[in-house]
């Protein structure tokens, strides 16, 4: 084969995949690759090809990835596993050639099951010895329209005890039924702690000329505040010589702010401000306890804004948690520094105040460190190479070039710019490095060092920041996402010399802007047995350094804890990295370091793992709450196999399910089983077997929302999975809803409606058309409909969103008002839109008349 004949057949090769039946088998699925040849130039079982493709399910796991392959006459193909999600399809001598029009189709089996189209990766592509490898053109770009649709129970329910179907209409409408306020529910989001409206009036800002006024400690604060009224042309000037009683005048000053409440902790008090609207005086008066209060007054501001009217109000906030976090894997998929920006300005808006910035994992290396290239160099690129020496395999489906998503990293000059971005919003930034699992990028970047000094005869500094043992046997072991060669060595030496670099750098990046406070090792999912025959880890355990191979993992992170604590910062870690053995939390004083914080995520409710996050904060670990059932931003908002997502820990998370989320009692947001049977009293009991309770309440200082980005390729898509549900997330970090309390299930359920139908209508009305403003791609739920009679009536999940209808096929398109007169036959599609209506939501289609609707 030829590269003509390779292009040519990357151009005509047409493939689609088919999910035939999840619920046959417990723990396995079967699908179809179906192969149609439409071009001129045949393909040959001689030709030496392949075709490579990412799966995140294991192909015929039976067999791989114990064997190097598993043929299959009866098609003449074998697959191959590579490593992580790679896989190949290549030819056997069986391999009957495909002429034009000429079709074969493959039946396999995978792990687990496949229930959506965002499970399949695109950029499939096929190469041949010593050709450019060339993208299969069917495949090819983010509408993967080669998979075929999960049109049957069998395709879109797991297995046979699930419970799950995608929504209908009327299951949408009843669902997403609420009051229509016809305005926003509050004026404020999120929710101050105390909120006064004094009269009906407001000032208009724009009648005169209207001045802040600040004094040196908040100039920022004012700056910003000038800045982003330009941009709604308010023209606000900044003058620090003007008197305090003179009008037209916004006042920002720190300054005391009483609050008396229990529920504001010491540590919350620094957010504190005061905002009086005073109408006589024609004055808007900002104290805040400090630079910080300051600046949430300053948000404030701007969300009372409506037009250049503000009402008169007077306002007494603080937050709940000191901890309001949002989580950015940009390692899966890069994203560039300006979504970073966009996130961070949308943060501030709700008052979110730490960003949890995850550089690095299996997928790739995204953040340049002085001295050592390679991470960048090879850790931030995909792409055909497998040796991994000049980057690393194309995983999730970024193809074999370099002009992807799966490409990419920040300059040290990058990530200065997101902290001074950051900083000047008043967030932190927690840098992750992920170790000592999940860091297959580091590893080869550093045995690529390692060639490059062994090339000059340089041994010493060729193993200085080598971080696996070439004596061991880790290939054997695959992690839960399908790697091998993805965990640092605990054994080596060289490896906390290479965690000591990483910490040291990091460091000085933060140090003139915004000095790190809490270095994040995550230490999550570790497939231990990668060291059972290495023999730096054997030594360790002869020597008497470490007692057992289980303790391996302990003694790594005690290791680590030292160097992080040496640098004079706190540690963070997801939970699992700070519970070795699975039992119990490690030791909170075996940890030198200021503060630990431990991010504690697994809580599905079967697992019995919930009560961890208790468990964490009694034995005094700062806690982080990011339970994946409620706060994993991946995960779909429907059980519809189009919505994009993961759906490991439950089955779908909307909007409502986040503002639901009552992080003071974790057992009482136990609802529904994997399967999606509700849980009984004596199921939520079985969760908690260990009958954990929370008693040092102190130790949990806040929430956060997590976004990994394994099927997040574009910037639309990473906005779309994030908002709104990080606004229902900024709610209840910040306000702690009065049904929180409720013990009655029945009252709790009512009041959390009534506070869902305020909080959705202030979504609809006010905040999505404020990130419409701001370019922010959020999601748009479909439309539910109902018929009535001759009449049919379309809600959206957020009122105030436009909805409207085609009677066409989508040629032209009508407003729906209150309801649309049909009749019997009529084919209709309808959609909600995005606030500016510049954007739909999927597209829904019903026939009238019938007793059901179909989808």
């Amino acid at each position: 084969m030829d590269q003509s004949s390779l292009d040519s057949i990357a151009n005509n090769l047409d493939i689609k995949y088919q999910v035939t039946d999840n619920v046959a088998a417990r723990k396995s699925y079967i699908a179809k690759v179906i192969l149609t040849n439409t071009g001129d130039v045949p393909l040959k079982g001689n030709g030496k090809w392949a075709i490579y493709f990412c799966h995140i399910r294991m192909v015929e796991p039976l067999t791989l990835p114990d064997a190097d392959q598993i043929c299959m006459e009866k098609y003449g193909v074998k697959f191959c596993h590579i490593n992580g999600c790679l896989f190949t399809l290549e030819p056997l001598k069986s391999f009957k050639t495909l002429k034009k029009n000429d079709s074969l189709e493959i039946t396999f089996t995978a792990e687990y099951y496949s229930v959506a189209r965002s499970d399949l990766m695109p950029n499939w592509y096929i190469t041949c010895k010593d050709l450019i490898p060339r993208i299969i053109q069917s495949t090819q770009g983010e509408d993967l329209n080669y998979i075929l649709p999960f049109d049957t129970p069998e395709s879109w329910k797991r297995h046979k005890w699930d419970k799950y179907d995608p929504f209908s209409q009327e299951v949408r409408y009843e669902k997403n039924h609420v009051d229509d306020l016809g305005k926003a529910g509050s004026l404020v989001t999120p929710i101050p702690y105390r909120l006064t409206v004094v009269s009906d009036g407001t000032l208009d800002l724009s009648k005169q000329s209207w001045c802040i006024v600040a004094n040196q400690e908040v100039m920022e604060e004012a700056q910003f505040l000038k800045e982003k009224s330009d941009s709604i042309k308010l023209n606000l000037q900044n003058n620090q010589d003007l008197k305090l009683e003179q009008n037209h005048v916004i006042v920002l000053k720190i300054g005391p702010v009483t609050v008396n409440s229990e529920e504001c902790k010491e540590s919350d008090k620094l957010d504190a401000y005061e905002l009086i609207v005073k109408l006589e005086e024609e004055v808007i008066e900002v104290i805040g306890s400090s630079a910080v209060g300051v600046f949430y007054g300053v948000q404030t501001v701007l969300s009372l804004l409506e037009g250049c009217e503000v009402p008169h109000v007077h306002i007494l906030d603080f937050p709940r948690y000191s901890y309001r976090g949002m989580h950015l894997d940009v390692s899966r998929n890069f994203h560039k520094k300006e979504s970073v920006l966009k996130l961070l300005e949308v943060m501030a808006m709700y008052k979110m105040n730490k960003f949890h910035f995850h550089l690095t994992d299996d997928e790739g290396w995204r953040l340049e460190i002085p001295g050592l290239e390679e991470l960048t160099s090879v850790g931030s690129r995909r792409g055909h190479d497998l040796e991994e020496k000049t980057c690393i395999l194309p995983m999730l489906g970024s193809g074999p070039n370099f002009d992807t998503s799966g490409s990419g990293y920040y300059s040290v000059e990058d990530y200065k710019e997101i902290l001074q971005f950051a900083k000047r919003r008043h967030i932190e930034v927690i840098p992750e490095i992920d170790m000592p699992g999940h860091s297959h990028a580091a590893i080869k970047a550093m045995q690529a060092r390692y060639c490059r000094f062994q090339e000059v005869n340089d041994v010493e500094s060729a193993r200085e920041y080598l971080l696996t043992d070439f004596h061991d046997s880790e290939s054997v072991t695959t992690s839960v996402q399908m790697y091998s060669e993805n965990s640092m060595n605990p054994g080596l030496d060289s490896t906390y010399k290479f965690v000591d670099k990483i910490v040291k750098e990091v460091k000085d990046m933060h140090a003139e802007i915004m000095p790190l406070k809490t270095f994040h090792f995550g230490g999550d999912e570790v497939p231990y047995k990668a060291w059972k025959k290495s023999a730096a880890c054997e030594k360790l355990i002869e020597n008497g350094d470490v007692e057992s191979f289980d303790k391996l993992m302990e003694h790594f992170v005690k290791r680590l804890a030292e160097v992080v604590a040496k640098h004079d910062l706190s540690l963070g870690a997801w939970q699992d990295g700070l519970i070795h053995s699975g039992i119990t939390p490690v030791e909170r004083t075996k940890f030198p370091n200021e503060e630990v914080l431990a991010y504690a995520w697994q809580n599905v409710w079967e697992s019995g793992l919930a009560g961890f996050a208790y468990k964490l904060a009694n034995a005094g670990y700062k806690v982080v709450m990011s339970q994946a059932t409620h706060l994993y931003f991946d995960h779909p908002y429907e059980p519809d196999p189009e919505e994009v997502g993961l759906y490991w820990a439950t089955r779908y998370i909307d909007t409502r399910k986040t503002f639901n989320f009552m992080p003071d009692n974790i057992f009482a947001n136990a609802d529904v089983k994997l399967t999606g049977k509700a849980l009984s009293r004596e199921d939520i009991e079985k969760c908690n077997e260990d009958n954990d309770i929370l008693t040092e309440k102190q130790n949990v200082i806040g929430m956060q929302g997590q976004l990994w980005s394994e099927l997040v390729r574009t910037s639309d898509v990473l906005d779309s999975m994030i908002h709104p549900r990080l606004q229902a997330l900024a709610e209840r970090a910040w306000h702690k809803a009065p049904w929180e309390e409720i013990g009655d299930v029945n009252k709790l359920k009512k009041d959390q409606t009534a506070d869902w139908t305020m909080f959705s209508n202030s979504l609809g009305y006010k905040e999505l058309r404020r990130l419409d403003k701001m370019g922010v791609a959020y999601h748009i739920p479909p439309p539910g409909a109902r018929v009535e009679g001759d009449k049919l009536h379309v809600i959206s999940a957020y009122p105030g969103l436009p909805l409207c209808y085609s009677t066409d096929n989508g040629t032209t398109w009508l407003d729906v008002e209150e309801s649309v007169q049909v009749k019997p036959g009529d084919k209709i599609i309808i959609v909600c839109k995005s606030a500016d209506k510049l954007r739909s939501s999927r597209r829904m289609t019903l026939t009238v008349p019938g007793a059901s609707l179909s989808k």
